[in-house]
């Protein structure tokens, strides 16, 4: 049987970067736009929006994917949006065609912050899950539905809960973009939270994790996380060396409603999967900072 593969949210941070993956796994597939259509050989790209679900079942209807990987959503600066909601139900109608149309396995990207706050490393069966925000909310409600279905349906599914990814992205709202933009144009940096400390992985990283997940006969709960903790200062000064502008960076520490320490096992990822990060955080930037300074990060 030809595996087939129906990937939402396709030209977002990570799932741009599951494409080329999943197309030499041998997959055939199928990435959502709501823009325009992309000419490619190897992908076939499809216009849609998960929002108007009679279009997305008939969509789905044609395809007929046997795999569904799911990591479209809203994210930056939504955090307590009701278009979190929209996304739940969307992603619930979506499972719902999926189903109907044959398909075989799901997985759906989760974050982080479905835990509650801890000081240890965060497990996917034994720490606490306590979102904060709507959009964490919607996620875990999200995760707790779609596995019940799956299991009501026979369907393989598994979720992988997303730590800090970092990547080249247009969005400059999100920290990585922010600083490499800011420093390659000569702006000052100031950074308030410096001691929080992040479980930092690259985009390409994550994408890889997904698409072994996906082609695994595993199922269930994964952190696709490093294992390794480093500040945000630390973070951001990594950046500032690589760039050699250190002295536009200030930090000014001051009180933070975030969580202090991120960091997840990433045992079972390792472990059942297989899968290991291939880039250090400093390889990672320097492929980030290089696409900056090619595309739109500095202003002629």
């Amino acid at each position: 049987m030809t595996k087939k593969v129906f990937v939402t949210g396709a030209k977002g941070l990570i799932g741009k970067e599951t494409l080329k993956p999943l197309f030499n796994k041998g997959y055939k597939v199928y990435a959502l736009t709501t823009g325009d259509i992309v000419q490619s050989d190897k992908i076939n790209w499809v216009q849609g929006n998960l929002f108007d679900y009679a279009a997305m079942d008939n969509l789905i209807a044609e395809i007929k994917p046997t795999h569904l990987l799911h990591l479209a959503w809203q994210t930056t600066g939504m955090f307590n949006d009701n278009i979190n909601f929209d996304f739940l139900t969307a992603s619930i109608e979506l499972l719902k065609s999926f189903k109907q149309h044959g398909g075989k396995k799901v997985v759906i990207a989760g974050t982080y912050v479905e835990y509650a706050e801890s000081k240890e490393l965060l497990n996917e069966y034994t720490s606490l899950l306590e979102p904060q925000h709507v959009y964490g909310k919607c996620k875990n409600y999200l995760r707790e539905i779609a596995e019940l279905y799956c299991a009501q349906n026979n369907i393989d599914f598994a979720w992988g809960r997303i730590f800090s990814a970092f990547g080249f992205e247009k969005d400059l709202r999100r920290l990585t973009g922010d600083v490499i933009s800011s420093l390659l144009n000569n702006k000052i940096v100031e950074i308030r939270s410096g001691s929080l400390i992040r479980d930092y992985i690259y985009s390409k990283d994550v994408a890889c994790a997904f698409v072994e997940i996906l082609d695994s006969d595993k199922n269930g709960i994964f952190n696709v996380s490093t294992g390794k903790a480093t500040s945000i200062k630390d973070y951001v000064l990594t950046i500032a060396r690589l760039i050699g502008k250190e002295n536009l960076v200030v930090f000014n520490e001051q009180m933070s409603d975030q969580y202090k320490f991120v960091v997840g096992n990433n045992s079972r990822l390792v472990n059942e999967i297989g899968w290991v990060p291939k880039y250090t955080i400093k390889q990672a930037l320097e492929e980030v900072i290089a696409l900056g300074k090619e595309k739109t990060y500095v202003k002629l």
